[in-house]
């Protein structure tokens, strides 16, 4: 009833008729660089269009007449668009709400959307938009080796609404982007060097994948709203501008704060990258950067649960075996006892994973893996053998305590009551805690943000910012 109508219903109509409804429901092709972004909207959302728009419904390739405020209601296999109080229309294929003509006038904003995983809020966006029912589409491509974001937690977010992707020009998209993974009153080199590394990460991202999260699982994202004149200054100057090693594109990792040295891409994950090599980066180590060093107590019991998480068992001792030679921690051994036989039980840590899954392993969330390990609170056991020589221990659990009937007990608790000639005694049986003391935040590859925050503080240009963390690279137009 809607379809291909010229304002007779609706007093302000915004759209003109789409030219060859097939090519016109493709968006991607508006734009020189285009990215499709996945947002996650409320049930149902609300979209005030600002500028030159079209409506086109994706079942049969025509145009819907509209005005500039629009309802998208939520269906498992369709979606209803409310145009006014009494009229509604109906897609099982869903929309396109696209610009009539990139033009950096035109704008939507949208009711609600969890602004790049924080909450829901109203948003604004440049570009176009695609607005499907609820069916998953894969962010990965047919050739995706690493099945990138399969079972990732912004697909599960997913569930019950529809589908909203916003497609825009990689420029456009930076806006966005850049003051959300460095803070736009930073130094205008850092900001052109961190412009260069978005555009390299989401360029080579988006030729991997379907489709982009606004979060970071890719980059943060938080559209028109989040955009700040300082860094769309240090994107407008970088214009076109990539990273390449022998002529191709690079993967520009970069990271809050290195400790002082940067990684070789082998030791946080697990392939060679002749680009990513480890660097001394004393620019990093400055009375600005909070993360310089940090310290974090663990309880034995959190380390406990997370690593030998069977009731059965029960956390000995935690060691450093290995580290790199930029200072990371590559290896750790974790001994547990069995509460009820004493056998002993040795793991190696990270098991089936990289070095950096460490951060996360542990039982606490740790800035990076460039730490030391000591422990807390342990006065160590002396234990008397049968031959009536004595020996030192870090741990008694797991062994084997005779009571004063003559039978043996495992020793299973951390503390462990003892009955001397001045009464009862509690005894530690193993460290009651660790000390965790580290540097930097994050993997530790590619550019530090804070790095490249003192050396443009120190008058380095971006492209002497970049070649420094970024080994045999050049900073090429494309």
């Amino acid at each position: 009833m809607y379809k291909n109508m010229i304002g007779a219903l609706l007093s302000v109509p915004l759209l003109a008729w789409s030219a060859g409804g097939a090519d016109a429901a493709q968006p991607e092709n508006l734009y020189d660089e285009p990215m499709t972004i996945k947002l996650i909207p409320s049930h149902n959302f609300n979209v005030n269009i600002h500028g030159s728009y079209e409506l086109i419904d994706l079942e049969d390739g025509e145009s819907v007449e509209i005005d500039n405020d629009l309802q998208f209601r939520y269906g498992t296999e369709k979606v209803t668009i409310k145009l006014s109080d009494d009229v509604s229309e109906t897609s099982s294929e869903g929309y396109v709400l696209q610009e009539d003509g990139p033009s950096s006038s035109n704008y939507v904003a949208i009711s609600s959307v969890e602004r790049a995983g924080t909450s829901f809020q109203e948003t604004n966006y440049r570009g176009s938009f695609i607005i499907e029912p609820e069916k998953k589409r894969d962010p990965g491509g047919a050739d995706d080796a690493e099945e990138q974001n399969k079972d990732n937690d912004d697909e599960e977010k997913t569930v019950d609404r529809l589908q909203l992707y916003n497609i825009l020009d990689l420029e456009d998209y930076l806006k966005g982007v850049v003051p959300y993974e460095m803070s736009a009153s930073w130094p205008s080199e850092a900001l052109k060097a961190q412009a260069i590394a978005a555009r390299n990460y989401a360029k080579v991202n988006m030729d991997a994948n379907d489709f982009l999260y606004d979060t970071v699982t890719h980059q943060v994202y938080h559209g028109l709203s989040g955009e700040a004149s300082a860094s769309n200054a240090a994107i407008r100057d970088t214009e076109g501008l990539y990273a390449v090693h022998n002529g191709s594109l690079i993967y520009t990792y970069f990271h809050a704060s290195s400790g002082g040295y940067t990684e070789n891409s082998e030791n946080v994950w697990s392939n060679e990258v002749p680009y990513i090599r480890a660097v001394d980066d004393p620019y990093d180590t400055h009375s600005a950067n909070s993360n310089t060093s940090w310290t974090v107590d663990l309880s034995r019991e959190d380390a406990d649960d997370a690593i030998f998480p069977s009731s059965n068992w029960e956390l000995t001792e935690l060691v450093i075996i290995e580290k790199s030679n930029a200072g990371r921690v590559q290896k750790m051994r974790a001994t547990g006892s069995n509460r009820e036989t004493g056998e002993e039980q040795v793991k190696t840590l990270p098991e089936n994973s990289s070095p950096d899954s460490l951060r996360w392993s542990l039982g606490t969330t740790l800035k990076s893996t460039m730490f030391d390990l000591s422990e807390k609170e342990s006065s160590g056991v002396t234990v008397k053998t049968a031959d009536g020589t004595e020996e030192s221990y870090d741990s008694a659990i797991g062994m084997e305590m005779r009571l004063g009937d003559g039978s043996d007990e495992v020793v299973s608790y951390a503390n462990l009551a003892v009955r001397t000639s001045g009464g009862v005694e509690y005894v530690g049986t193993a460290p009651s805690s660790y000390t965790i003391e580290g540097k930097g935040y994050g993997h530790g590859l590619g550019m530090s943000q804070w790095g490249a925050y003192k050396m443009a503080q120190d008058g380095h240009s971006f492209r002497e910012i970049l070649k420094h963390y970024y080994t045999d690279i050049d900073i090429l137009e494309r």
